[in-house]
């Protein structure tokens, strides 16, 4: 069991002269010394950096004292010889490097059982040995990064509590609590009265099937929970395919590694023709994009959608799998993301762990319109740090059941909303820093998200200290202001203003069709003339997220079968025991533009992204036990879409969404199956046949009772109705409530009144 956060008396006496620098693998640099020299001169405090071993290797830290490879690494600094100045040379994580025990793609069992002063010596920063370095509490009196590491072990990245938890659900293996880490948990701090949401301990992934694990299908399934969700975590290091290598622990962020996963080093020791290496022996707190997408490329990849490229569709891989379904081809003219993105691994170009070509960067190529262009920040020169900060990429020192509740950062945070100008900090009162670190300190860290002297917003980009205008949303929305645009008041306002905001907009629009009915549609584009919102007891604050409409593109998955295959087996990554029951998966229809909408954790109205799983079982004598069978949640709901979970796709444009994309259009010109599918009630494009000869939708989310007679309809009479007498819910998330949110919607499919508010407000187009 790790414990966090408690470093003994003993450890940190003999810590004093130990650093909190983020080191990687490359201390392996230091077992590829040649052997067989002689003893080479010491230097003034080491012999390792002479010119027959580490000769102009880069410092690692910065922000504070020049330090010794043998702070970090550990070893002697005075011995004249290989052997006496290394720790060990048995243990390896590269095939050029000696050694008996070679740790290729080391399960976690094969990790834990590396002796700690090994570990320290073959990486620093794995979280394993970081309160001896990165996180020691004592470095000459000056102390070091031990509260940044100790939250950060403790991270839904480390532990992937809220990961697992969401797998199990949707397999209907357990509930949504979390309940096992990737490496078992016990935080000793917490407090006797736990905050909402906060977790006292996990326990380690089992092997095993847990006991909760009640249904056939459920228990035939759990191999591939093991196998599909124990793979991207900062306790071991990224594989070694293009695009997926990273270090593990501090230096999977801080030390970065290029898509191919080769050295650029000036140290003379290191192979620069192997896989599974940082670009340099530096630790930096400027993380480009890149890195982030080493880990952020799953399920449909936010750090690939930023840049303006998707996955593609499988549309075969169900029938190469035994299954009946075919999906929707991806377009004709589609083009793929260039060669000059691809490495080459084994003689072939492979980007993210996929051949060329796999991703694709614009769905038509023989006209001159981007569909799914790159986010505005993105194109702009923002990278990720610029907006996650400091307590989202390190944690708030407790363990959050969820990532999305680790994420405390929003749009509103720097572009304010319809009422009220921008904070410029985040819920958690963080403001945007530089991050320029000193040991011990928290160093000059100028602000770069600031009010300039003529009163406006600008944001300066970490990366390379361009400045950015931050539009505050509320001087477009107030006639009074040279920013006014009457599009933006007529949607920013009603659909996240303030209250006191959203209410003098209603009452403005009332009154001119009442006396001026005409001047409606000119003053307030997209509502039609006349047009009159109904009178409310009390105005609310607008609860739809502002990436709701801003996302230029929604890419959404319907079908993933996945087949257990007892013929085959597959190595632990927990145990590293072999196991029957290898797992292979295909994504179907993977679509560039379709929106679904419900609630997110926070009860705002959000894009929802699908997980439609169906699942299929091999015995040993290759007959099928289970086949295609949806799985059946946590909840005890089975088919349609399975879950579809709330997303930001991070596809943000200036220009927002057309409203009858969700709404219908006032003028009778109906898009009538965005608006079903927005709404959740499905359109019938995409669907799977599972191995009984059910035809699931797998765009549906709710069903409803158009007609008033109490049974729900049949979703194949498509038709746009003009009100629901009610809903139920077919799909549902691995999403939890956030601590301490009351009188809000849970996480999920639309509600019937939310439904019937979107489908009685008719709109005018706003694009031709």
């Amino acid at each position: 069991m790790r414990c966090y956060g408690k470093v003994s008396g003993h450890a940190i006496a003999s810590l004093r002269w130990r650093t909190c620098c983020v080191l990687a693998v490359f201390a392996l640099g230091l077992a590829a010394c040649d052997p067989t020299s002689g003893p080479v001169a010491p230097g003034p405090s080491e012999t390792c950096n002479q010119a027959k071993c580490h000769a102009d290797i880069e410092q690692i830290h910065y922000g504070g004292p020049a330090l010794r490879c043998v702070d970090c690494h550990g070893g002697n600094p005075k011995a004249l010889t290989k052997a006496g100045a290394h720790v060990t040379v048995d243990y390896s994580f590269n095939p050029s490097t000696p050694g008996k025990h070679f740790l290729d793609d080391p399960p976690l069992a094969d990790l834990a059982g590396v002796p700690t002063e090994v570990m320290q010596f073959l990486n620093p920063a794995d979280y394993r040995v970081v309160s001896r370095t990165c996180g020691a509490t004592s470095i000459n009196g000056g102390g070091c990064h031990s509260i940044i590491t100790n939250a950060s072990l403790l991270l839904n990245r480390a532990t992937l509590a809220g990961q697992l938890a969401g797998g199990g659900f949707i397999a209907g293996v357990q509930d949504k609590h979390p309940k096992f880490g990737i490496v078992p948990v016990q935080d000793p701090f917490a407090p006797a009265q736990l905050p909402p949401g906060i977790l006292t301990h996990l326990d380690q992934l089992p092997t095993e099937i847990p006991a909760t694990a009640t249904t056939t299908t459920a228990r035939a399934f759990f191999p591939a929970y093991e196998q599909l969700c124990a793979e991207c975590h900062l306790e071991r290091e990224g594989p070694k395919v293009p695009g997926r290598y990273y270090s593990a622990g501090c230096a999977g962020c801080h030390m970065t590694t290029a898509d191919e996963s080769r050295t650029a080093t000036t140290d003379p020791t290191q192979n620069r023709e192997e896989a599974g290496h940082p670009q340099k022996h530096r630790f930096t707190n400027l993380i480009p994009d890149s890195q982030c997408a080493h880990c952020h490329i799953s399920h449909l990849g936010r750090s690939l959608l930023a840049r303006g490229v998707r996955e593609r569709s499988e549309p075969d891989g169900d029938t190469l799998m035994g299954g009946k379904n075919k999906a929707a081809a991806d377009p004709p003219n589609a083009v793929p993301w260039g060669k000059e993105n691809y490495v080459k691994y084994n003689g072939l170009l492979w980007e993210y762990g996929k051949p060329w070509p796999y991703f694709l960067e614009d769905e038509d190529g023989t006209n001159t319109v981007d569909e799914t262009p790159p986010d505005i920040h993105t194109a702009k020169g923002l990278a990720c740090i610029d907006c996650h900060n400091m307590r989202e990429a390190h944690g708030s020192g407790r363990a959050q059941q969820r990532m999305d509740q680790e994420l405390d950062v929003r749009c509103q945070s720097c572009h304010g909303r319809p009422g009220a100008k921008g904070k410029l900090m985040s819920d958690a009162a963080i403001t945007f820093d530089q991050a320029g670190t000193a040991v011990g300190t928290d160093g000059a860290n100028p602000q770069t998200v600031k009010v300039i002297g003529d009163g406006t917003v600008q944001q300066r980009d970490k990366l390379t200290g361009g400045l950015h205008p931050v539009t505050q949303i509320t001087l477009r929305t107030d006639p009074t202001q040279k920013l006014y645009n009457p599009r933006t008041r007529m949607g920013c306002q009603l659909h996240a203003g303030t209250a006191a905001a959203r209410a003098a907009v209603k009452a403005e629009v009332n009154a001119l069709a009442a006396t001026n009915p005409a001047e409606v549609q000119k003053q307030f584009p997209g509502l039609p003339p006349g047009f009159q919102f109904p009178a409310v007891a009390q105005e609310t604050d607008g609860r739809t997220e502002c990436f709701t409409c801003h996302n230029a593109w929604t890419v959404n998955c319907y079908g993933c079968h996945i087949v257990r295959d007892d013929r085959e087996t597959y190595t632990s990554r927990i145990s590293g025991e072999k196991h029957v029951g290898a797992v292979k998966t295909y994504g179907l229809s993977v679509l560039a533009d379709a929106l679904a909408l419900g609630f997110n954790s926070r009860g705002h109205i959000t894009p929802l992204v699908g997980t439609s799983i169906f699942f299929t079982h091999i015995d040993a004598s290759g007959q099928k036990v289970i086949d295609a069978a949806p799985l059946t949640t946590g909840e005890g709901l089975s088919g349609e879409g399975n879950v579809h979970n709330p997303v930001h796709h991070h596809t943000i444009q200036k220009l927002p969404r057309d409203c009858t994309g969700c709404h219908p259009s006032a003028d009778g010109a109906d898009n009538v199956k965005a608006v079903l599918r927005a709404v959740g009630l499905g359109t019938g494009q995409y669907t799977f046949t599972d191995g009984a000869g059910r035809v699931h939708w797998l765009d549906r989310l709710l069903s409803g009772d158009y007609d008033g007679d109490g049974v729900p309809d049949d979703p194949s009479k498509l038709g746009l109705p003009k009100g629901l007498a009610s809903v139920q819910r077919l799909v549902g998330t691995t999403h939890m409530p956030q601590p301490g949110l009351t009188g809000v919607p849970p996480p999920g499919p639309l509600d019937l009144e939310t439904v019937n508010r979107i489908l009685a407000n008719k709109v005018l187009p706003q694009r031709p």
